[in-house]
């Protein structure tokens, strides 16, 4: 692993310097370098059920970051590079699979199947060539990390999940940013090898395909502060085209504002249809108020027609029930949520935050299981950003998961997680 991390650092100073030798000064001097480092702790414990029963394991993550500007003109050439390096701080062969480290293939002879050794370090790097036409329009050519109603790639652990490919965006009229791309290989937050793309399993709902390429479009639009519609198409080649639609806004009301976020997905196999059948709506709402450092929201989504939820493998989603243990979106799912937020700068405390969400839901068809899927998840997050000082912007988290289940198994979360970056 430290000849490939070696490598991987070779390759991108030579790229860096063959760039930087031949353009203007703009492609250096608008340049960003900074080292992040992510601490993380997790831990789950399975209340219930056979098998592994804790996972508990802690890692460093150091990311070396290079972002240029653009050379000079109506058409500007850049570079932006990520070289990430990952090690373990402890773990054990039977606490292994938090997704925080790569596992051995096989377990250790004798031993329970899932007993896999964490490896002790990993690496790999990220390259993004762009080019900027007539300041409004990017194009970016290699590893992207889109965030989509369609596509939200997965970045709760050490590193996040990557993709390869192409994306255009364009911001030539006022309040509108358009962007499209393609996707051909993804990269999990744990791997260091590039994959083929394939439709998550969902519990059984779907069978596996992989080496699919994923296209998507997306508009936004900023009606004045407050207020953005959005629209996403993303279609998986061959197993299913998605639609989502989304009105997000702040109204104005007494001493504080009403928010609201409405999201609404339909679903549909493509192609050929190589996952099955596929005819999926979810309606989701978010609804509440802000006043004072307090917001305090409460809403519903519900999982419509035939089959779960669609998404990519090993990707998150951009539903309202995306959370640290389970995301509420099986077949005919219905879920109540309830989320209260609180900015402790209004009381004298910047940079200290807290989040508390909860969703209840039943009527949930899982594959295999008889009865009506029903299940609960409370999660709590806090969180403070240090302001001043020798550690001004470290950042300290603690999440706090509890699900409860009567079709998977009941799991206690925690995770403790310390950033800090590090700007030259």
């Amino acid at each position: 692993m430290t000849t490939n991390l070696n490598r991987q650092l070779l390759t991108l100073t030579t790229l860096t310097l063959a760039v930087s030798s031949g353009v203007q000064a703009a492609f250096l001097d608008d340049s960003k370098t900074s080292v992040d480092s992510r601490t993380f702790y997790f831990q789950n414990d399975y209340r219930d059920g056979s098998g592994q029963n804790r996972v508990e394991e802690s890692a460093q993550g150091l990311t070396f970051r290079f972002q240029s500007g653009y050379t000079e003109g109506d058409i500007g050439l850049g570079l932006d590079a990520a070289l990430m390096y990952g090690f373990k701080l402890d773990s054990g062969p039977q606490r292994s699979g938090s997704g925080l480290l790569p596992r051995n293939a096989e377990s250790r002879p004798g031993g329970p199947s899932y007993a896999r050794e964490s490896q002790d370090e990993y690496s790999k790097l990220a390259l993004t060539a762009k080019l900027r036409l007539y300041q409004d329009t990017q194009v970016l050519v290699g590893t992207i990390n889109p965030s989509l109603g369609v596509l939200q790639p997965s970045t709760t652990r050490l590193f996040p999940q990557d993709f390869r490919g192409t994306q255009v965006t364009n911001t030539s009229i006022s309040g509108l940013t358009l962007r499209a791309g393609r996707l051909d290989r993804a990269r999990h937050r744990d791997s260091t090898d590039y994959q083929g793309i394939g439709i998550a399993y969902a519990n059984g709902q779907y069978p596996r395909t992989d080496n699919r390429d994923f296209k998507y479009a997306a508009a936004d639009y900023a009606l004045g502060k407050d207020v953005v519609l959005s629209y996403n198409i993303g279609e998986l080649e061959d197993v299913y085209r998605q639609h989502f639609v989304g009105i997000k806004g702040k109204l104005p009301a007494g001493p504080g504002r009403l928010v609201s976020d409405i999201r609404l997905f339909a679903s549909q196999e493509a192609g050929a249809g190589d996952a099955g059948t596929i005819d999926n709506r979810v309606y989701s709402g978010l609804f509440g108020y802000e006043w004072n450092g307090h917001t305090l929201q409460a809403g519903y989504q519900k999982v419509d027609g035939k089959g779960a939820y669609p998404q990519l493998e090993n990707t998150a989603t951009y539903l309202h029930t995306e959370m640290m243990l389970t995301n509420f979106a099986k077949q005919n799912q219905a879920s109540w949520l309830a989320r209260y937020d609180y900015n402790f700068a209004a009381a004298g405390l910047p940079g200290l935050m807290l989040t508390v969400r909860y969703v209840k839901s039943d009527n949930a068809q899982v594959v295999g299981v008889q009865q009506d899927g029903r299940e609960r998840e409370l999660d709590t997050d806090i969180g403070y950003v240090v302001q001043s000082g020798t550690f001004k912007d470290l950042a300290v988290r603690w999440r706090h998961g509890v699900l409860r289940s009567n079709y998977q198994r009941n799991s206690d979360q925690d995770r403790l997680i310390v950033d800090y970056s590090f700007k030259f």
